[in-house]
């Protein structure tokens, strides 16, 4: 199935949740793109949204992003999809398009789609990686996407191929060979090997066309396929041409990626070198290849035949040779979703039986678990609540300054620290928090924000206290230290993301094993790994551990921290998770980061507020949800 872009001239623009203030100060540039893929069972549509920011006006590039703000209501035949802050001009969608567009006025744009299965349509949004252009401006770019279905119910795997090179971009010759038509010819097999095995089969290029490095992550992230391949056939520098024979076949791959398939390159060069009888390289970790770190899905880049080597002048021009290229990356791929499907269900019982409440026991000192796993943005104590309050810096971007207020007193509100903060932690001697307006160090202050001090050199982050132990991730490595202060000590030299602390355990995705879920005592023993799935969010409530399952599509599961009875709680994708006495609390980012809740044994489950705005940590206290700066009775 091929990939169809569809060029119109969309001069609409979008406001973005909190970020407003940042985007009300934007160079906004209109951005001439939709694409639209026709799938087997579905038909993914998706327009481009792009802001460009001064570049001085943000520090962390890869980590900055905008979600536009958008508003969906379905009835019986109909979806509308109505984005608020739009710039006034707007042009037609071209014809064919699944979807109509109309200008509202006053800076709002409406989508809408006719179909039997508008209910089932799922509207969400996906980003392109943050870059820094030679202008010193930002591109922020997102794309709204419309998931329409064909069949319903029916899920079909998707594979993006991308014939490396193309156009003006020749990649390696030998010969007047090349690369670029050997890349394409083998994809164009392996696409339809794909497809006669029922797959999707979406290719960045048909043709000698050149589609930018980040265009071809969008394929992959758009269709949210299940495997991105890259299909090269390698070169060598002049000087190292003498000696091609030395060198063989690779597969790269990005052991930091959203989505790591360091697995896969391994079967893939299995496949690769025994398909062609080459000289089996080293694998590379290439975390800086645009196509590695810009796609949110696995992804891998071949390098098949040493271009440069005279003796390989004939594998290439074999066709046979090249269709057996194609059938090992089948045969691949085969073989690596197969293990992934088998680990994913070899210990999910039948049906789910039911828990107990989580009936979680406040700690006498830090925060509660499921709001430190929320980035600490609310608390309570001694009948306060602290909470997180936005508040406009100088440079027009949004901070984060620590207020708290007693419910049972009518405008109580009052300011604790005028600094950016998050990770807040609340003891008997006070608080303690990292400090964003001075490095992320730690501090401690009194409960009344008197008396700050840092008690860390360093910065730190996803800061959590456990008994008389502070908690925290530095340079993406678990430390542990005395509350108060004095020498840190490395736990685990995991790459550690979603740490959070209960009892003596601390519980983590491990970037170092594709963000499984690991525990780890303090004191640096009883390492494991609690389940084969890659996690996102993640929670600890006693002796259960609820995440978002990004090995089946982002859903949510359980398990026992000892690796038992893990089984699946609901379909939704799941955002940021929490949980009170009774309920689990999540962003349903399959309906615009709506806010649920649903029991631990999969029940109850209930929509409580709308979406329409960028997805937040959720914060408990006090008897009252915290989402988005909001306040809500838990209901």
């Amino acid at each position: 199935m091929r990939i169809l872009l569809c060029l119109v001239c969309l001069a609409a623009f979008f406001g973005w949740g909190s970020a407003a203030a940042v985007a009300g100060a934007a160079v906004i540039y209109p951005l001439p793109e939709a694409k639209l893929f026709a799938l087997q069972e579905r038909t993914v549509a998706a327009v481009a949204i792009e802001h460009r920011l001064p570049g001085k006006d943000i520090e962390e590039v890869l980590g900055y992003q905008l979600t536009p703000v958008f508003e969906v209501k379905k009835t019986a035949g109909r979806l509308e999809v109505t984005l608020a802050n739009a710039m006034p001009a707007w042009r037609e969608l071209p014809a064919g398009w699944p979807l109509t567009a109309e200008n509202l006025g006053a800076g709002r744009v409406r989508f809408v789609l006719n179909s039997p299965l508008a209910d089932q349509t799922v509207v969400s949004t996906v980003r392109r990686k943050t870059v820094k252009g030679r202008d010193g401006l930002i591109r922020l770019r997102t794309y709204l996407v419309f998931s329409i279905p064909r069949i319903p119910g029916k899920s079909i795997p998707t594979i993006v191929i991308d014939p490396g090179h193309g156009g003006g971009d020749t990649g390696a010759v030998r010969n007047f060979i090349q690369e670029k038509d050997i890349n394409l010819d083998i994809s164009l097999r392996a696409a339809r090997l794909f497809r006669e095995k029922g797959w999707n089969a979406v290719l960045t290029r048909e043709t000698d066309v050149e589609p930018s490095l980040l265009d071809r992550a969008d394929a992959a992230n758009i269709v949210n396929a299940t495997v991105f391949v890259s299909v090269h056939n390698n070169s060598l520098p002049e000087e190292a041409i003498p000696r091609s024979r030395e060198f063989g076949t690779t597969v790269l791959y990005n052991a930091s990626a959203l989505q790591p398939a360091t697995e896969l390159a391994r079967i893939m060069q299995d496949e690769l070198v025994g398909a062609l009888g080459t000289q089996r390289e080293a694998l590379q970790d290439r975390p800086r290849l645009v196509v590695l770190n810009s796609t949110w899905v696995p992804a891998v880049l071949t390098e098949g035949i040493m271009m440069p080597n005279p003796g390989n002048a004939k594998l290439i021009l074999d066709r046979i040779h090249r269709q057996r290229t194609a059938a090992a990356i089948l045969r691949a791929i085969e073989t690596w979703r197969g293990r992934k499907v088998a680990a994913a269900t070899k210990s999910v019982a039948p049906t789910l039986a039911p828990i107990p409440a989580l009936i979680p026991t406040p700690p006498q000192a830090g925060n509660f678990a499921g709001n430190t796993a929320n980035r600490g943005t609310v608390g309570a104590r001694d009948g306060w609540i602290y909470y997180l309050r936005k508040a406009d810096s100088l440079q027009g971007e949004t901070e984060e300054r620590l207020w708290r207020f007693r419910p049972d007193r009518f405008l109580s509100d009052e300011l604790v620290r005028d600094a950016e903060i998050w990770d807040l932690n609340l003891t008997p001697e006070g608080l303690y928090y990292s400090n964003w307006s001075d490095g992320q160090k730690i501090y401690r202050a009194a409960l009344n924000g008197a008396n700050p001090e840092p008690i860390t050199d360093a910065p730190a982050q996803q800061l959590g206290v456990a008994g008389d132990r502070l908690v925290f991730v530095r340079n993406r490595q678990i430390f542990t230290m005395p509350r108060r202060g004095g020498m840190a000590f490395l736990v685990t030299e995991d790459v550690a993301e979603n740490t959070v602390a209960w009892g003596d355990w601390i519980y983590y995705a491990n970037g170092s094993d594709g963000f499984k879920p690991y525990r780890i005592k303090l004191d640096g023993t009883g390492r494991m790994k609690i389940v084969d799935d890659e996690t996102l969010f993640l929670a600890a409530a006693g002796d259960w551990l609820f995440y978002s399952n990004l090995s089946d599509g982002e859903k949510l599961y359980r398990v026992r921290n000892d690796g038992s009875q893990r089984s699946k709680v609901a379909d939704d994708r799941v955002g940021y998770l929490n949980f009170d006495q009774h309920f689990l609390y999540y962003t349903n980012t399959s309906v615009g980061n709506a806010l649920f809740r649903i029991k631990p044994d999969g029940g109850g489950r209930q929509k409580l507020m709308d979406g329409g705005g960028a997805p937040g940590p959720i914060g408990i206290a006090g008897g009252k949800i915290y989402y988005r700066g909001l306040f809500e009775d838990l209901k």
